[in-house]
């Protein structure tokens, strides 16, 4: 089989996976603190044996891995007592059935058992680690600019925003959630101050996610014609072997 249909299937398939990340985004254009994806492309040069004792070498492409923009994303003014927005660099923390995950969504609610808690209902941690339950006859919530959560002029505890030293090495875990994996690090205490009432909004450019999928479409339409012409070829080379017996 040639080796041009393989490298032609390649692309093909690394613009498959630019694809999902680039719809991914625009169906997160208005989720509060997400993240967009963008896939890295990386060319492979692979020793191709053939008869004998020859080489040749392959190049193909591949997607090296899909990276987060860890940019911070534009902020809206909600005047929502429970909104919160990081300035700065830093999560906050919050508990999950899979452990402690990280996110920079701060649209926070209160929750059935008086806990406050993210959109999603995982619960925000406080600087020791625990849930932080608001007493629910206590007056109006609102967080300060030092992350304090106050009910009715009463503090009722800080939130934990945490940073790390290589923020690149988190992970997507799904739910607008970030896991720690190793190469990140352990969470540091950070220092960054919040903005009451005010969300960070995705850091997703409408324009260029539009552009981004038409692109990578039609490359991935062109990629998808040239595997039809090399299979072609081969089926005409191999009925011309047939006919040539």
């Amino acid at each position: 089989m040639s080796s041009g249909i393989w490298v032609a299937a390649s692309g093909a398939s690394a613009q498959m996976t630019a694809l999902d990340a680039t719809a991914n985004n625009l169906a997160n254009a208005t989720t509060p603190g997400y993240k967009a994806e963008q896939a890295v492309f990386q060319e492979h040069l692979m020793s191709a044996m053939l008869t004998g004792s020859s080489q040749s070498q392959m190049r193909y492409t591949g997607v090296a891995e899909v990276s987060s923009d860890l940019r911070t994303g534009p902020l809206q003014v909600t005047q929502r007592p429970l909104d919160a927005a990081i300035d700065g660099d830093g999560y906050f923390a919050v508990q999950t059935p899979r452990g402690e995950r990280y996110t920079r969504a701060g649209a926070f609610q209160i929750g059935p058992s008086g806990t406050l808690v993210t959109a999603q209902g995982f619960a925000v941690q406080d600087s020791g680690g625990s849930p932080i339950r608001i007493p629910l006859d206590g007056g109006a919530p609102a967080i300060g600019e030092d992350g304090v959560l106050r009910v009715g002029g009463d503090e009722v505890g800080t939130l934990r925003i945490v940073r790390f030293n290589q923020p690149k090495g988190l992970e997507k875990d799904g739910d607008n959630l970030f896991r720690a994996a190793p190469a990140a690090g352990e969470p540091l205490p950070a220092e960054a101050m919040l903005q009451g009432g005010v969300l960070e909004m995705p850091n997703v450019s409408i324009v260029k996610g539009m552009t981004d999928l038409v692109s990578a479409t039609r490359a991935f339409e062109a990629l998808e014609k040239a595997v039809e012409a090399y299979s072609d070829l081969e089926r005409r080379a191999a009925s011309d072997i047939v006919r040539a017996r």
